[in-house]
């Protein structure tokens, strides 16, 4: 196994680190994916997009602490941008709670008031915390701004308290 530091026997241009560390995630090889983003510049738009794929690996093997820790890094940084408080968020929710998951969206939401993802996963937030009125407001607020959310939550575990009143609503009637 090899160390925290380890760089890869050669070092190239930047994107070519990124090519390989992109393949390796795809072949589930997340050490050797680690390695070639460590040998990305430090500063600039090697560092976010090493970043990028540094949250989806600590997602693809359940690390939440360190997930939260870089997407937070990446929210902070970049709070213009929509995914970076969803992925905090989804990270939260994993290593400390769903109440402060929720705390995370709804200033996410005062930025991206349009953004149907993060009103999608209030909704799933509140639905889990019996909140049912409030879950059903913010998925018709995400399926008003993009109708794939009807699927997804009738597919949802999260929502399962309220998929009876998604079906009476309509929602598995799908216009293709």
């Amino acid at each position: 196994m090899s160390s925290e530091n380890e760089l890869p026997p050669h070092i190239l241009k930047p994107e070519k680190h990124l090519k390989r560390a992109q393949g390796y995630f795809a072949l589930d090889m997340f050490e050797e994916a680690r390695r070639e983003l460590r040998a990305l510049p430090k500063g600039g738009v090697w560092n976010k997009r090493g970043r990028e794929l540094l949250v989806a690996i600590h997602s693809e093997q359940e690390q939440w602490g360190r997930m939260m820790e870089v997407a937070r890094g990446l929210r902070h940084e970049f709070p213009e941008e929509a995914e970076w408080w969803v992925m905090d968020a989804f990270a939260t929710r994993r290593e400390e709670s769903i109440e402060e998951a929720r705390e995370i969206l709804l200033k996410g939401l005062a930025l991206h008031y349009d953004d149907a993802l993060i009103r999608y996963n209030l909704g799933c937030y509140a639905c889990v915390l019996k909140s049912f009125g409030e879950c059903i407001d913010f998925l018709k607020e995400a399926v008003r701004r993009d109708e794939k959310f009807k699927l997804m939550a009738l597919q949802d575990e999260d929502l399962s308290e309220v998929r009876e009143a998604l079906l009476k609503m309509g929602w598995d009637q799908v216009v293709v």
